[in-house]
């Protein structure tokens, strides 16, 4: 009868430091904050992609001409400073020419550009950066991501689908580029 006591006692101790080995590694995994990625920078692509804050909003659909080469330029109002941009429904984001971020008051760190993109130029390192409006005429979309190009990197903006995807719908017909809200 004692013997059976202390295989019961035995078992017992035997469950009771399973539990507490299992607590310990569960809460020390819990606290642990993750290690930082060794993987190589996310590709623009990847870092932009994310739920969309809300659509756009404004008083009606606009209408852009397109020029002799067929593309659609903008006056785009970006965080209060007017900008000429190319309106390009093959660019993933809207991004900023070095020059035109430091217009609306964009200055990334030079570690900022750590997001690889393609561009007509080549690939380059672009800084990730979150727009709070970005206005083409009467169309205001809030919260758009986009990209900082390093300088020399590309002669106009682009306004991309990172907002384009926010309006209720754009379509080309005759040369005219139809925007709406």
């Amino acid at each position: 009868m004692l013997v059976d006591v202390f295989k019961f006692a035995g078992r017992l101790i035997i469950v009771a430091l399973a539990v507490i080995l299992v607590a310990a590694k569960g809460f020390e995994a819990f606290r642990k904050a993750p290690e930082p990625s060794r993987a190589a920078p996310p590709t623009a692509e990847a870092a932009l992609i994310r739920a969309a804050p809300g659509p756009a909003f404004g008083s009606g659909p606009m209408t852009l001409i397109g020029d002799r080469a067929g593309q659609f330029q903008a006056e785009v109002v970006v965080e209060g400073a007017t900008l000429r941009m190319l309106v390009d429904t093959g660019a993933y984001s809207v991004a900023l020419t070095a020059e035109d971020a430091e217009r609306a008051g964009i200055h990334p760190f030079p570690s900022d550009y750590n997001q690889q993109v393609n561009t007509a130029n080549g690939v380059v390192m672009a800084a990730k950066t979150d727009l709070r409006e970005v206005s083409l005429g009467q169309i205001h979309v809030r919260d758009v991501s986009s990209l900082v190009l390093p300088r020399g990197a590309a002669r106009i903006s682009l306004l991309g689908m990172t907002f384009l995807k926010r309006l209720s719908g754009f379509q080309v017909v005759d040369n005219r580029l139809v925007l709406t809200p």
